[in-house]
């Protein structure tokens, strides 16, 4: 369906914040070692997500209809998105961190090619 922009859901201009919302699925018997992993989350991986511009970053945890979700939130403040996250694709500590995480995680078949998260559509915002 095609976006819906009014005072609620204004369009999005340049100099904006970029908020970004994705959803995954959680493997039930892994969920108490996301939780784990997340509630001490390694100092690296904080200081590369501050690096590359990502701000008020959030993971909520859902079920609906007997599965597990994650959704996660987080605002972009920088320049340049696509080398931001080329950045942190290369660091080798965000890659050992998805190691740990991603068996954690079930892909969604509704995603971006390359993506591992399911990206979300904006459909209300308010400052």
């Amino acid at each position: 369906m095609k976006a819906i922009y009014g005072k609620s859901n204004p369009r999005q201009t340049s100099d904006d914040i970029k908020r970004y919302g994705s959803v995954i699925g959680l493997r039930p018997e892994l969920e108490r070692r996301y939780r784990a992993l997340h509630a001490n989350a390694w100092d690296s991986v904080l200081t590369r997500l501050y690096a590359c511009n990502i701000r008020n970053y959030s993971i909520f945890v859902s079920e609906l209809e007997g599965k597990k979700y994650l959704f996660s939130y987080f605002e972009y403040v920088g320049e340049d998105f696509a080398a931001d996250m080329r950045a942190m694709a290369d660091d080798p500590e965000i890659r050992r961190w998805w190691q740990e995480t991603e068996p954690c995680q079930i892909k969604l078949p509704k995603r971006a090619p390359g993506q591992v998260w399911s990206g979300l559509e904006r459909v209300f915002y308010t400052a």
